[in-house]
C-alpha cells in the first residue's frame, strides 16, 4: 500500500509569510504571499492556485512546495503566489466576466509587472489547473502584444503548468459538471466529500476533502466563468509558446 505525500515528508518549511495586497487595477487587489528576496533574486515566478482552492489549500495538501528555501527560493527565485479573484481574500467578482481565464490571465500578467523588479528579472509564469490555464493566457497576451506593437515588456522565460485543466473537446464533459456543481449551490459544495483520485491507495485516501477557498459571494460567478473558459485555439498557443520552455505535469488529482 502506497504514501501520500506529507509535510513530514518534506523540508521543514517555516510558518507562510504574512498576506500583502497587490492593487492590480482600480477596485481589484490580490491577496499574495511572497518568498525569496525581491530585490537581487535573479528570477519571479508567479503561481496560481486551482479553481475553488487557495493558498492555504496549497499549503494544506503539500503536493507542491517549491516556494520554500530547497525549490525556487534556493535557485535564485522571488516567488509570489496569489488568491485568484472570486478566491481567499482577493477581490470578490461582480460578474462571470471576472473569472474567466482569459481574464485571469491579465490578472497573473498585471500581478507580475507590478511585481516585477525590472526587466533583468526572468519572468516563470505557472500554476495548477486553473493557474495553469490563466498562465497560458497571459502567455498569449504577450504574445498579442508583441504582434500589434512589434515589442512587449516581457519575455516569458517559462511556464511550469501542473494538472493541467480538460480543454477543447474535453471541455464539454468538464462544463455540465461545474455547471451541475453550480446549480447544488455553495452549501453543498463545501459538504462535498468526493475523494482525491491522486491518494487513492495511499494512506491519504480517507482524509477529508481540501479547504475550499473560493468566496461564497463569489461561488455562482466563479463556476459560470470556468464553465464558459476553455484555452485559445492550438494554433493561437503553439505560435505564442513556440520559444518558450514548458514544464508540464498531469495527473488527476
Amino acid at each position: 500500500r502506497g504514501r501520500g505525500p506529507r509535510a513530514s515528508d518534506l523540508s521543514v518549511v517555516s510558518d507562510p509569510p504574512m498576506a500583502t495586497f497587490v492593487e492590480i487595477r482600480d477596485g481589484v487587489r490580490l491577496e499574495t504571499r511572497r518568498y525569496g528576496d525581491p530585490t537581487s533574486s535573479r528570477a519571479l515566478v508567479v503561481w496560481g492556485h486551482g479553481l475553488c482552492n487557495s493558498m492555504a489549500g496549497e499549503d494544506e495538501d503539500m503536493l507542491w512546495n517549491f516556494w520554500h528555501d530547497d525549490g525556487a527560493v534556493g535557485a535564485d527565485a522571488h516567488v509570489v503566489r496569489y488568491s485568484a479573484r472570486g478566491h481567499g481574500e482577493s477581490s470578490p467578482s461582480t460578474a462571470p466576466e471576472d473569472c474567466t481565464w482569459d481574464t485571469l490571465g491579465g490578472d497573473m500578467l498585471a500581478l507580475a509587472r507590478a511585481c516585477r523588479r525590472d526587466a533583468s528579472q526572468r519572468l516563470v509564469l505557472g500554476g495548477a489547473s486553473m493557474g495553469a490555464a490563466s498562465a497560458i493566457h497571459a502567455a498569449v497576451r504577450v504574445a498579442r502584444e508583441r504582434e500589434r506593437s512589434g515589442s512587449s515588456p516581457e519575455t516569458i522565460a517559462g511556464l511550469v503548468l501542473v494538472i493541467v485543466p480538460t480543454f477543447h473537446e474535453t471541455r464539454r464533459r468538464r462544463r455540465s459538471q461545474i455547471l451541475a456543481a453550480a446549480e447544488r449551490g455553495f452549501g453543498a459544495f463545501l459538504k462535498s466529500k468526493k475523494p482525491r483520485p491522486i491518494f487513492k491507495g495511499t494512506d491519504r485516501e480517507d482524509e477529508p476533502p481540501r479547504l475550499v477557498g473560493v468566496r461564497e459571494d463569489s461561488f455562482e460567478h466563479v463556476m459560470a466563468a470556468s464553465a464558459d473558459s476553455d484555452l485559445p485555439p492550438p494554433d493561437v498557443i503553439a505560435n505564442a509558446l513556440r520559444d518558450v520552455p514548458i514544464l508540464a505535469l498531469c495527473w488527476d488529482c
